[in-house]
């Protein structure tokens, strides 16, 4: 059965809206599963989770009065927000002035905390022959590998579709990759040629765990279009989330729906699975740390990179930036060097570094690709050399500054859809209009004395709707006089 979640448009950005946009039959099948559960249960916040371990245990429903109290007095809002939010999210129910936990999220939650319930729920693990060859590390590099063809394949073209002149050509990319970047509008174009959009430029700037994200909602979206079971998809994606890195897990207990979405998620190397043993698959620490922090244990273990290094090499930190807005990159890597393009104008390269400087210009250009003054600050301050991690601030204040200042340069004007009325037929007319737009909120700019006046688009439609009913009025009181 396939699930229809709306339009493109509605389509929600991050998995808490997405959830929150779905049915209360389909949450019921969502809640069905103990690893979706405890997935779900990780992603809220630390507020939200204490909130529901509080009422974990307990059959009845906590006053809301009682739970507000647990709290300071200036955090009874914000707790009372949270507890909003877990109701849209339909975790908790609340009638009568209490609230308690959705009976199927109790129940399968204490599953999952405890052992019992579904066992497949969180994979079945592979009982054959281990493959010596598969570490945590080894599935680090392969995971990074594939991720980082994408990058590279979605920086490497310019607005011709071509690849970047200096750089190396992209590695050729499945279909269902294509159709993900395209229906999530990170790039556009047909199978002839593909060029990044705006939102890919800010795609490219985010952390690695946002970036996985955006990829799996819109396989959501992918989902819908091939009438897969979306209810199904996602549940699949919780128990992936929930799986154990460098464990390798039996795909014969999964549906063919299951089997098709792990071809698919192995191309973006949040899985692997060898082609000549389609029996067992490794989950990669792309998509088990989403909900376990930066980190993953099995990572931690084995010296594996954490997943926010993914976005880019397995470096910790390679940035250096001076008051002067002059940087410093250590890096030879093509993706690194063609993203800190996308702000910055290089002046000189060599083995390992790069130098060049923040100018107007350059800011001015990612600007106008879609880039925001603090994604380029985020993506500098997250990937800092190490000897300024120990600074605080991370970035120089002057140089953080300037880039914010530029940005405004370019606000200083916004484009508005708007309609301009003047050259009224007699100065009423304008007064009934100018007081019924003033009534509802819809004026952008006004003149008084000249009769002018400009409204939004959204009170156009209003306006020409008071101005048919006063003409078919006075057509009216006209007809009875003679």
């Amino acid at each position: 059965m396939a699930v229809q979640m709306g339009s493109e448009e509605e389509f929600k950005t991050t998995i808490a809206e997405y959830l929150e946009s779905l049915p209360t039959q389909f949450c019921r099948r969502v809640f069905s599963s103990p690893a979706a559960c405890l997935a779900i249960f990780r992603l809220l916040s630390t507020v939200g989770k204490q909130l529901i371990m509080s009422m974990l245990y307990l059959d009845a429903g906590l006053r809301t009065q009682d739970v507000l109290q647990c709290a300071k007095t200036e955090q009874q809002r914000m707790v009372k927000a949270k507890i909003a939010q877990l109701r849209r999210l339909q975790l908790v129910v609340e009638e009568r002035g209490c609230v308690s936990l959705n009976p199927i999220f109790r129940e399968q939650l204490r599953n999952a905390l405890t052992g019992g319930g579904d066992f497949g729920s969180f994979g079945i693990p592979y009982a054959g022959p281990r493959d010596k060859r598969v570490t945590t590390a080894w599935l680090a590099r392969h995971a990074r590998e594939r991720w980082e063809a994408i990058l590279h394949f979605m920086v490497g073209r310019s607005a011709t579709g071509a690849a970047t002149v200096g750089e190396a050509p992209a590695a050729p990319l499945s279909r269902s990759v294509r159709d993900i970047l395209r229906m999530s509008r990170l790039m556009e174009g047909g199978e002839g040629g593909m060029t990044i959009t705006n939102s890919g430029f800010q795609f490219l700037l985010q952390d690695a765990a946002s970036q996985v994200w955006t990829v799996l909602l819109q396989y959501l979206r992918l989902a819908e279009a091939q009438d897969m079971d979306v209810v199904e998809v996602l549940n699949f994606m919780f128990q992936l989330v929930g799986l154990k890195l460098g464990r390798a897990y039996s795909t014969e207990a999964l549906t063919p729906h299951q089997r098709k979405m792990l071809s698919e998620l192995r191309d973006f190397g949040l899985v692997y699975q060898d082609e000549h043993d389609p029996h067992r698959f490794y989950p990669t620490h792309l998509i088990t740390s989403l909900t376990s922090g930066t980190r993953s244990s099995g990572a931690a273990r084995d010296g594996a990179p954490a997943q926010s290094e993914l976005t880019l090499s397995s470096d910790r930190g390679y940035i250096i930036l001076e008051t002067n807005c002059r940087v410093y990159a250590y890096t030879d890597s093509p993706l690194q060097i063609a993203i800190l393009n996308l702000f910055m104008d290089m002046a000189s390269r060599f083995a390992n570094l790069i130098t060049g400087m923040i100018t107007r210009t350059s800011v001015r250009r990612a600007l106008l690709r879609g880039i925001t003054a603090d994604q380029i600050i985020t993506f500098l301050c997250t990937n800092a050399h190490p000897q300024m991690q120990v600074r605080v601030p991370v970035l120089p204040v002057t140089v953080t500054d300037q880039i914010r200042l530029w940005e405004r340069e370019r606000d200083r004007l916004r484009p508005t859809n708007a309609h301009f009325y003047k050259d009224f037929a007699q100065p009423q007319e304008f007064e009934r209009m100018f007081r019924y737009a003033q009534e509802i909120g819809v004026i952008l700019w006004a003149n008084t004395e000249k009769h002018q006046l400009v409204v939004t688009r959204q009170g156009h439609a209003k306006i020409v709707e008071l101005v048919k009913n006063h003409r078919a009025l006075r057509l009216r009181f006209s007809c009875r006089q003679r």
